[in-house]
């Protein structure tokens, strides 16, 4: 997977020119002739998530790939404006993929029984 911003141009032919340069360096570092045994190849990039995911601008993380929407810096787990209101998954602390997404589902159970004994 290669991140890349959302709403940018997408379309065949570019995808066949990142796909160039990605083999390319991949052969150039491995020293391996990688393209030749390629024996089938699809891609999916920003009009594929948008079409099967409605995801926003092609975007297949959520959040914009930058250092302010990273780490301690993603949304918190409990909303600041909606009591008894809490978040998990992929777009909240720790972060993106399958594992951090898991990790977040346990974290907000654990804060709602903390909050709830505090009550």
């Amino acid at each position: 997977m290669i991140p890349i911003a959302t709403n940018l141009e997408d379309n065949e032919d570019i995808r066949n020119e990142y796909f160039d340069i990605i083999i390319e360096r991949l052969e150039k570092l491995t020293g391996e002739k990688l393209r030749e045994h390629i024996l089938f190849k699809k891609s999916f990039c920003i009009n594929d998530f948008e079409k099967e995911y409605n995801s926003y601008g092609g975007n297949a993380y959520g959040l914009a790939n930058t250092l302010m929407q990273t780490a301690f810096l993603r949304p918190n787990l409990k909303s600041k404006k909606v009591k008894n209101l809490y978040f998990s998954g992929q777009l909240t602390v720790p972060g993106p993929g399958v594992p951090p997404a898991i990790v977040s589902g346990k974290l907000v159970a654990e804060l709602i029984i903390k909050n709830e004994k505090n009550i």
